[in-house]
């Protein structure tokens, strides 16, 4: 077994997961909001007080550093399958609306600090899930052989499920719905790791030497 040839899916992994988990800290207050005049109260008091917060937050699985990894991982992968160089602008504008979302309160206040932050929690949130699904189908990819290709498209499904209770999470929270979105975060590490453990099983198939794609 070739653990080099491993060693970019590992990074992947790991990438993955320092994107899905989020363990925050506050580390410096945003400046104070300034109220204005609206129609909508209570969904400004959702999106000001709870969607961006008062305070710019340290995640202890950092974002930043899966951002790194993936993007390590997909050069690292690319020579095999050009489609791991086609991700790298895709993990550029993911960081990028990620790092406005957070950075944006220091600059923007009142009513564009409401649109702004609401906007940019759909886009970011929902662009991360697409941009690891995107990652991880093109993993399968590279599994794909005559002998396992229903094995493999299982591990798709798997995937799929896991992505598509990463979007629910995403959107429920926004709502507040705390324990709901919870649910459903459990649901996608437990498919996750479902379709990582597949990923294991046919690692013999990832160190043999592919045509590049």
């Amino acid at each position: 077994m070739d653990n080099k040839k491993l060693l970019p899916y590992v990074l992947m992994f790991a990438a993955i997961l320092l994107l899905a988990v989020d363990v925050r800290i506050p580390v410096k207050a945003y400046p104070a909001f300034e109220p204005f005049v609206t129609e909508a109260p209570e969904t400004v008091d959702l999106v000001v007080n709870h969607v961006i917060g008062h305070n710019l937050m340290l995640d202890l699985f950092s974002d930043i550093l899966g951002y790194i990894l993936l993007t390590a991982s997909c050069i690292m992968l690319g020579p095999g399958n050009k489609h791991f160089f086609r991700q790298l602008p895709w993990i550029a504008v993911s960081l990028g609306f990620y790092l406005c979302q957070h950075l944006m309160p220091f600059s923007l206040n009142g009513g564009m600090r409401f649109r702004a932050g609401y906007l940019l929690y759909f886009i970011s949130g929902i662009l991360q899930v697409l941009l690891l699904m995107r990652s991880m189908l093109h993993v399968c990819d590279s599994l794909e052989t005559t002998e396992n290709h229903s094995f493999n498209n299982l591990s798709i499904i798997f995937m799929i499920i896991s992505c598509f209770a990463g979007v629910v999470a995403v959107l429920v929270w926004f709502y507040n719905l705390r324990w709901i979105a919870l649910i459903y975060f459990v649901i996608q590490l437990i498919f996750l790791g479902i379709f990582w453990y597949r990923i294991w099983v046919n690692r013999r198939i990832l160190t043999e030497e592919k045509t590049a794609g």
